[in-house]
Parts: structure tokens; sequence; C-alpha cells
């Protein structure tokens, strides 16, 4: 047995060693996996590296002996016979059965050195008529045999003129020509190629070793990113189940509160005006209950704006948040500034423009519980791409970086109106940004893309 046979099957038997997620024992290869191990591009940087330290060909080829890629460092000789299709062929059954070799011109039978490489699990050596050789060495993984490494395309003595002259002639080739380039190549003893061949077979067994684990890798990342967004679905579907309980506490709160004390007051007030003696006095209590109903009016008007403002649906984003700010203006004392130019003539798809209302109202309600600002700036932008909405108060503001690096912060009850934001833009894969620095303020800015088919996707990493 020669030496880089012997180290082949070494590393072989080595590789059966190894830990049991090293090698894919007992499974099947997937073929996306299978062609990612003998993708060209992968391989050739090292196989370029190779080709200029020996001076040798090499290609890459698959279990049948089919070239993948191109040939890296062709040598002239053989450069030069290949430049016509050679006439010799293997025989029919053999070349149905994809039977051959990258590097086989004119052999003095059928070329199978990566068949026979793959059987032998070693290295493999052949000579054509012409007197150039090449090995090839195999490229197994676990029990999975995926295909060799050619390489050679050399003289291991010096050339004999007659038999490469007869191959250029049934080439159809000048001999000459052919002898010319032949005689000027330096052959490479056999011993040479056995230790090439031995690295060569190092080189391309630790490729599949360290690209095979990089696939797993990449595979456990995708899992793990997997599962954390099933994670933050199932947490957002949790916010948004207590998120609908909050708000029907608070319309039954605003129902007993506000709407059930005026009916109280409406019915009351009904009973006296029917037991009062004279007409004059049934006309004032009557006065008194219309300024009731009016009041009542106005709080179910309130209270149907806060569930769902019916100018978002007729005029759009635009109008409801001029709407919305003064409201919110005429309600709290705090000047709210909306800028929305490119808006005024175009209206957006409907889940955007309900999520963008949704960040800003919720935005709003922290600058009006946190940020003690007497002014506050909401500016909506519509780009090719997607829209931008930027809300800047001049309140006191906090260290966001500090907030958002602490550990647990949303699920410590910090920053709940911040984790809506987010999660509201990132069903619609949308991103947030929060600047904000103590005496300096807060900004808030969020970009939803346009595209509907992006809608739903995982969001942009925030900040």
């Amino acid at each position: 047995m020669s030496l880089a046979e012997h180290r082949v099957l070494e590393h072989n038997r080595n590789q059966d060693n190894s830990e049991p997620c090293a090698q894919p024992i007992g499974v099947e290869l997937q073929p996306a996996i299978h062609a990612d191990l003998l993708d060209p591009a992968l391989w050739q940087d090292g196989l370029t590296k190779y080709a200029r330290g020996t001076n040798l060909a090499v290609a890459l080829a698959d279990a049948a002996g089919r070239l993948i890629g191109e040939t890296i460092n062709p040598r002239p000789t053989w450069s030069l016979l290949h430049a016509k299709t050679p006439p010799i062929s293997p025989p029919p059954e053999e070349a149905a059965a994809g039977v051959g070799c990258p590097f086989s011109l004119a052999p003095l039978s059928p070329c199978n050195c990566v068949a026979d490489a793959l059987a032998r699990g070693g290295f493999v050596m052949a000579r054509d008529r012409t007197g150039l050789v090449h090995f090839a060495v195999p490229l197994v993984l676990g029990e999975h045999p995926l295909g060799a490494l050619v390489a050679g395309q050399v003289f291991d003595q010096y050339p004999e003129q007659l038999a490469l002259e007869q191959v250029a002639r049934q080439l159809g080739l000048s001999p000459a020509p052919a002898w010319q380039v032949a005689r000027l190549e330096h052959p490479v003893k056999r011993a040479t190629l056995e230790v090439y061949a031995d690295l060569l077979a190092t080189l391309g067994q630790t490729f599949l070793q360290t690209r095979y684990h990089t696939i797993l890798a990449a595979e456990r990342r995708g899992q793990e990113r997997m599962a954390e967004a099933n994670e933050g679905r199932a947490r957002l579907l949790k916010q948004v189940m207590s998120a609908r309980e909050e708000e029907q506490r608070r319309i039954a709160r605003d129902l007993h509160d506000g709407i059930g004390q005026s009916l109280t007051s409406l019915l009351l007030g009904l009973r006296v005006a029917a037991e009062v003696p004279t007409f004059e006095e049934a006309r004032a209590r009557l006065g008194e209950l219309r300024g009731i109903t009016a009041a009542l009016l106005d709080e179910v008007r309130r209270l149907a704006r806060g569930l769902r403002p019916s100018v978002l649906d007729d005029l759009g984003l635009a109008a409801a948040l001029e709407r919305y700010a003064a409201d919110y203006t005429h309600a709290h004392g705090i000047a709210v500034d909306v800028v929305a130019p490119e808006l005024a003539l175009t209206r957006l798809p409907a889940e955007v423009e309900t999520a963008l209302y949704r960040i800003a109202q919720e935005t709003l309600t922290n600058v009006l519980k946190h940020a003690a600002a007497k002014a506050v700036s909401l500016v909506v932008r519509r780009e090719s791409s997607g829209v931008h909405l930027t809300v800047e108060d001049d309140g006191r503001g906090f260290d966001s970086d500090a907030l958002l690096q602490a550990p647990g912060w949303a699920s410590a009850g910090k920053g709940l109106g911040l984790l809506d934001i987010r999660e509201r833009a990132a069903l619609l894969n949308g991103a947030v940004t929060l600047e904000s620095r103590p005496g300096s303020g807060t900004t808030v800015h969020v970009y939803i893309p346009l595209k509907e088919e992006n809608h739903g996707e995982d969001s942009r990493p925030d900040r």
C-alpha cells in the first residue's frame, strides 16, 4: 500500500472514531447539503493554493467522475491535447452509467479512477497513452461517497515521443508542436506524487469536515432563530390578549363611570320631571335633561373614537392624527404639531395606517405619563420603499441605552409602551429606533415597509 493510500485510510478511520455529530452516520444526507459540500466556488481558494504549491492541475469531480466547475491550473501538454474533443471514449454501457474521469485523454482502458478511489477508500493513480499521469483521492463524509479530487496532468518520467505523436495524430493535431510542448515539461517522481496525493486527501477531508460543521452550525442557528421567533409570537399573543382584557376593563370603567352615571342622572331627572306640578317646572327640568343628553352623546362619541376613529377609515392617517392631536392638546395642554405632507393626496394600506395610528397613540401616552413635555412634534414621511414616523418631545428624557441594555427590562414592567410599539412595527416587518438622553427629550423613529409581501416577516434589528 502506498503512503498516500495509507494516510487516506487512516484519515477515514479517524473520521469513524470522531464525535457522533461530526458525521452523518445512519442518516440520509440531504440533497441541499450534498450540493453545498461540492460547490466549486467554495473549493476554489483551497484548490488554487494547492495547484500553485504543487504545480499540478486539480479538479473537483462527482461520484460518477464528472467534472464540477473548471480545472484549476491545467498543464501545457494536456491543455494542447484537450483542445480537441478526443475520439477515444469509454464503452457505451460505461458512458451511460456515468463512469468517467475529467483528466483522461487517451486511456489504455476506460479510466475509472474516481470510482476506484471511492471503492478502495484511498489514492488511485492512472496513466494514459500520452504518458501523462493523474491521481484521484476520494471525498467521503461518514458513510456517504461524494466524489473525488483529481490532480496531475504531468509526466512521471521523460515522455516518449512516438506514443505522444501518435495520440496527437488521432486527436487531429500536428505531432511536432505537441512534442515540443511535452519535452519542456519536467517529470514528477511517483514518490513525490504520492506525497502530493496525501496532501490533497488531507485538504479534501478537512474541507468536508469543516464545511459540514459550518452547515450544521448554520442549521442550529436557524432553528434557534425560529424558536426565538415562535417565542416572540407567543409573547406577543399573550400581550395582545392582555391588552384586549385591559381595553375591555377600560371600556367597562368608562361605561360605568361616565355613560352609566349620565344615564342614571337622566333616568332620575325624567322621574322628577314627571312629578312636577307645573308646566314651567317641567320645562326647566327638561332643559337640564337636554344638557345631560348632549354630554352623554359627547361621551359616547369620545369612547367610539378611542375604540376606532371613523376619520381613520374615512379620511386616512393624516386626518386621524390631526384629530387625535387636537383632542390630546385640549385634554392635556401639551401642544402636538402634526406634519404629513405626502399623505394629503394618497392613502397608505389599511394595516399600515392602523399600526402607525396606534403607535402614535402609544407614544403620546408615554409622553403624557413620563416626559413632562410641553410640546411634541409628529412627522410622517412617505417614500417609495416605506413610510417613516418620527415622534419627538421636549420632555425630561432618560438614558435609553441603559434601559434597553438592562436585563429583563420588558418583562420587569419597564418600557411596556415601547415593547408594544416595537411589536406592532414587527408585525409589518418594521423597525423602531429610540433616542433619548436625560434633559434632552426623546425621539422615536418608526419605519414600516410598504411592500405587502414583507408584512408579517421578522423585523429588522432594532436599536
